[in-house]
């Protein structure tokens, strides 16, 4: 995996190496999105209208490796960082499935990434994707605890600071 994490690098993105079994998956993830997100029920990659979460951790289990990825992007203000943060999830994610293709293409055929945030490709979802081969889920969808999985790698994200969004998205490698 050290030339993912190479290739991560020449796109301004830090990759963590990460066991599957360490990524910490649990229900009451469901409510940040459910009773938080206003993407909730209205984007194909978000709930309810993606995989479960039981259903996840079964497909988790089938991996053995995976890599945190994690994009700081500055801002200037708390303002400033509510204006861009659909744009930097957009442009983060872009580099991010540049990172899964590079994968792919390397000889990891179940590369499969879980992108930063809800889609953001379309102004809104038609009944069926308009984008499938970009259609990922967030690993907050999923139940993915980004905190306690970070965590695990000595990782601190500091939510007070409105200098830096960070993007933090999963790539499964196998």
């Amino acid at each position: 995996m050290k030339d993912i994490v190479e290739f991560s690098n020449t796109h301004n993105i830090k990759a963590y190496d990460i066991k599957s079994k360490d990524i910490i998956v649990e229900e009451r993830v469901y409510l940040k999105c459910a009773y938080g997100c206003e993407d909730f029920g209205k984007r194909l990659n978000c709930p309810p209208n993606c995989i479960s979460i039981d259903k996840f951790k079964k497909i988790l289990s089938e991996y053995d490796s995976a890599l945190i990825l994690l994009q700081e992007y500055k801002t200037s203000s708390k303002e400033n960082m509510i204006d861009v943060w659909g744009y930097a999830r957009r442009e983060s994610f872009r580099k991010m499935i540049e990172i899964e293709k590079f994968a792919f293409n390397n000889g990891y055929t179940f590369a499969h990434l879980l992108r930063p945030g809800s889609c953001n490709e379309c102004e809104s979802c038609k009944e069926k994707c308009s984008k499938p081969s970009l259609r990922r889920f967030s690993p907050e969808a999923v139940g993915i605890n980004i905190n306690k999985t970070i965590g695990k790698l000595d990782i601190v994200i500091d939510y007070s600071d409105y200098s830096i969004i960070n993007l933090i998205g999963i790539l499964l490698v196998e």
